[in-house]
C-alpha cells in the first residue's frame, strides 16, 4: 500500500532525465524538440510518397521534421530497398536536395557482374568464408548463391568481399 501511494505521487515529467528514445510520426512532433533527431525514409516515393497532389503537404512536413532537432539533425535515405518481396531502386528525396544543408555523396554501390564468378571465395561478416555457386541481377545489385560450408544463403553482392 506504501509503495502504491508514492508511485501515485509521481508524475511522467519526474523522469524527464532519463536518457530515452522517442519514435513518432512527423504530425507528432509539431511543437516539440529534441536535441537529436533522426528522419528516415527521405526516398522519392517513399517521402514524398508518389502522389504529387500534397506535395506542398509534404514539404511543410518536411520542414516539421528537420526543425525538431535542438543540436543534431541526421537524414537518411537509401539507394535501394525491399518491398513487396522486391528490391527497389530509390533516389533521394527531392526535400533532401531542397535542404542545401549538405552536399549528397553517395557511397559507391558495386554494380559489376564481372566481380564475381561461380567458384570465386568470398567473406560474411556473420557467415564467414563460402565459395560462389551461382550469379544472378538483382535490381541494381547482383544475388549471390554462396556456400558457407554445407549452409547455402542467397545474399546480395554489397554483403560480401572477394577474397
Amino acid at each position: 500500500e506504501e509503495f502504491l501511494n508514492e508511485i501515485s505521487l509521481l508524475s511522467d515529467s519526474d523522469n524527464n532525465e532519463d536518457k530515452k528514445v522517442s519514435m513518432m510520426s512527423i504530425h507528432s512532433s509539431k511543437g516539440l524538440e529534441f536535441e537529436h533527431i533522426f528522419v528516415v525514409g527521405l526516398e522519392e516515393r517513399i517521402f514524398p510518397i508518389a502522389n504529387d497532389s500534397n506535395i506542398e503537404e509534404e514539404r511543410r512536413l518536411a520542414y516539421v521534421a528537420i526543425t525538431r532537432a535542438k543540436t543534431h539533425l541526421t537524414l537518411s535515405s537509401v539507394h535501394s530497398r525491399f518491398y513487396k518481396g522486391k528490391r527497389e531502386s530509390l533516389s533521394s528525396s527531392r526535400f533532401l536536395k531542397e535542404t542545401n544543408l549538405f552536399k549528397i555523396a553517395p557511397k559507391p554501390i558495386l554494380t559489376n557482374n564481372e566481380a564475381f564468378k561461380i567458384g570465386d571465395v568470398v567473406k560474411h561478416k556473420i557467415f564467414g568464408m563460402g565459395k560462389v555457386d551461382m550469379v544472378s541481377k538483382s535490381g541494381i545489385l547482383y544475388k549471390l548463391s554462396i556456400n558457407f560450408g554445407g549452409n547455402k544463403k542467397d545474399i546480395l553482392s554489397s554483403f560480401v568481399e572477394k577474397i
